[in-house]
């Protein structure tokens, strides 16, 4: 993303859209994945279970997603990341509830949309 940017400023084009900051890294038998910035939150929600090194916390402020920290959960990771990308949250009692996969928690396409934090 940095490297679009750079260029389009460069050649005096409009800077792309603006991407959800994610990061990924293998620690030993974790994988980590990271989306979104979790800086400012006031709530979190753990799925999963940390014991058995697979879960996820999502970060909330004011009842909005802003981030999720997963470790070997794939499938939150991406699904927070999809959210995140199209300005969209899981409300938290939802996310807590670690029998609806949180897939589920995405709105379906023209249902309406609960923002995420800005």
């Amino acid at each position: 993303a940095q490297a679009s940017a750079a260029a389009a400023s460069m050649c005096g084009a409009p800077a792309p859209k603006a991407q959800v900051p994610w990061f990924w890294s293998f620690q030993g038998d974790l994988k980590l994945q990271i989306a979104g910035l979790s800086a400012g939150h006031d709530a979190t929600v753990v799925r999963g279970d940390a014991d058995g090194e697979r879960f996820s916390v999502l970060y909330y402020r004011d009842g909005a997603l802003l981030a999720a920290d997963c470790v070997n959960s794939p499938a939150d990771y991406m699904v927070v990341r999809k959210a995140l990308g199209q300005g969209l949250s899981i409300p938290p009692g939802v996310a807590a509830d670690v029998s609806v996969p949180l897939k589920r928690a995405l709105p379906a396409p023209g249902a309406p949309r609960t923002p995420a934090a800005v």
